[in-house]
């Protein structure tokens, strides 16, 4: 099953209502054609209408608000060429986006996972494929929220932990979920630092399942290694607090720990990360799954 990248089939808010691209159900496999973060720059045709177009939305059967949708990502593949504007050395001070003072730098995939850096000598540099944007629809009462931002229903919250190998949970607001991803980075640090990654097309391969059995309140990746929470708000303090509390939770709900060893976990063990400081400020709580072994 595929949902091919259409730039007239495209949608940019977080909403209930918007019509389905496709329904299907739990445990079903597909694969999902991404544009990058301006709608396919390098594309043939290519017109901008505004950022981080989501392809979807895809219809779950069965998914019901209080239900939790598990999205395991089993591969990210590049495609064609994509961007970044990087500031001048003068302004590497400043993290504000502009094209002024800026270089644009353009990259390809390659096979084996690398990106050719097109403007800089052919620089070979490894790739490191991420989801910038994934989320479902958020609540219906809850406000106007657009694919250029996040928040408890996901969305673009730029989390270098969201890769090939791991499994995405995200809670569900409106039937169906609405699920929609897309904004895929080649390569980006924790922070974004420069507003951008590597700004790629892609095509994400998933499987998305509904749990009735689990209950979550903000996105959580797990993978074979870490646990994350991931939280948005309107500073790092807030969003770092919410994150916390969410790991809390997850080790006492779902871990079996008690109060106090799931807070010598996070206090002794807990990795904070900036997910993205671009507008509202996403932060995420890991911990390595090791550890747990120590607890359990």
């Amino acid at each position: 099953m595929r949902i091919t990248r259409d730039s007239e089939k495209v949608y940019y808010d977080f909403l209930s209502g918007i019509e389905p691209r496709i329904s299907i159900s739990s445990g079903d496999r597909l694969t999902v054609e991404t544009f990058d973060a301006a709608g396919g720059m390098f594309l043939e045709g290519w017109v901008y209408v505004r950022p981080n177009p989501a392809t979807g939305p895809i219809y779950i059967n069965g998914a019901m608000p209080g239900d939790t949708l598990e999205v395991e990502i089993h591969d990210i593949k590049l495609v064609g060429t994509g961007y970044m504007h990087i500031p001048h050395a003068k302004d590497g001070i400043s993290t504000k986006f502009t094209r002024n003072g800026h270089e644009f730098i353009k990259a390809e995939a390659t096979l084996g996972g690398k990106l050719r850096v097109l403007n800089n000598d052919g620089k070979i540099l490894p790739a490191n494929p991420m989801i910038g944007v994934i989320g479902v629809a958020a609540s219906p009462d809850s406000g106007n929220y657009p694919s250029t931002g996040a928040g408890d229903y996901g969305g673009n919250m730029d989390n270098s932990a969201i890769k090939a190998g791991v499994k995405v949970y995200l809670p569900v607001f409106v039937e169906g979920a609405l699920l929609g991803i897309g904004d895929i980075h080649g390569a980006m640090g924790d922070g974004e630092i420069f507003d951008q990654g590597m700004e790629m097309c892609a095509d994400v391969d998933i499987t998305v399942s509904v749990r009735k059995d689990m209950k979550i309140n903000r996105p959580l990746v797990i993978s074979d290694d870490i646990i994350s929470t991931t939280a948005t708000a309107a500073t790092i303090e807030e969003a770092s607090a919410l994150a916390v509390s969410d790991m809390r939770y997850i080790l006492q709900t779902y871990y079996n720990l008690s109060h106090v060893d799931a807070g010598l976990m996070i206090g002794f063990y807990g990795d904070l990360r900036v997910c993205t400081l671009v507008g509202n400020k996403t932060m995420r709580m890991e911990i390595k799954k090791i550890i747990l072994s120590e607890f359990c």
